[in-house]
C-alpha cells in the first residue's frame, strides 16, 4: 500500500528566497492561542522585496492577487 506523501512547508524570512513558479501559502494569524488561517495559496508570479509584497496566482479564484508580509506570514510549499 501507497502512503500519500506530505508537502514539506517552510516560513519564508525574506521575500528573495522566491522565484517565479514556487507554491506558497499566505497566513494570518488570528490569535495565540489558534493555529494561523491559510488565507491565500498559489503560485509566486512577481515579488518586490522592497516593499514587502508578492504577487501570486491564486490556486481557489484563478485570479492574480498580492500578498503583504506586513499583515500575514508567508510558507514555502514542497
Amino acid at each position: 500500500m501507497l502512503k500519500e506523501a506530505k508537502a514539506h512547508i517552510t516560513r519564508v524570512r525574506a521575500l528573495d528566497q522566491l522565484h517565479r513558479g514556487d507554491e506558497i501559502e499566505a497566513r494570518l494569524s488570528v490569535g495565540p492561542s489558534y493555529d494561523d488561517v491559510i488565507i491565500r495559496r498559489g503560485s509566486v508570479q512577481e515579488t518586490a522585496p522592497g516593499i514587502g509584497v508578492v504577487w501570486i496566482m491564486d490556486h481557489h479564484t484563478g485570479m492574480r492577487k498580492a500578498i503583504n508580509t506586513d499583515e500575514c506570514s508567508v510558507w514555502r510549499v514542497a
